[in-house]
């Protein structure tokens, strides 16, 4: 492995903690949110309809969920292929968010390889949530 070294972006580190920081800001108002809907649902007389609207309300996350895992492989299979063109990881003109070892060679194609073997399976849990996701919606 070469003893090069990509140095950090303190930009590109100040802009992923500020999206980290609004994402679980999001992620809080939600929750509050999601909380106040559930109640407002346990309130409604009969359990047929809140059964059948907390069901729909699964499928369309596990749907969501699904989309997202189908992103993330894609994501997955599109690294690996750059990381093949440029036999180097990281590639060529990517901005990273802490000193990172640049790796040529055997070394990259490891990475090419993980990034394969994730995107399998991160397709696979995707196919999975979709299947999960129709039966859910279908039974409504």
């Amino acid at each position: 492995m070469s003893e090069d070294m990509l140095r950090a972006d303190a930009r590109l580190r100040r802009q992923t903690l500020i999206a980290l920081g609004l994402a679980s800001a999001v992620a809080v108002v939600a929750l509050f949110f999601f909380q106040r809907w559930l109640s407002g649902i346990g309130a409604i007389p009969g359990t047929d309809l809140q059964i059948l609207r907390l069901r729909q309300m699964i499928g369309i996350g596990l749907t969501g969920s699904a989309i997202c895992l189908a992103l993330l492989a894609w994501y997955a299979v599109h690294q690996a292929s750059r990381v093949k063109a440029t036999g180097q990881w990281p590639t060529p003109g990517t901005r990273v968010i802490r000193d990172t070892p640049i790796r040529r060679g055997n070394a990259a194609r490891q990475v090419t390889q993980v990034f394969q073997a994730t995107a399998l399976v991160l397709l696979m849990l995707a196919f999975a949530l979709g299947y999960a996701s129709v039966q859910m919606l279908s039974a409504t």
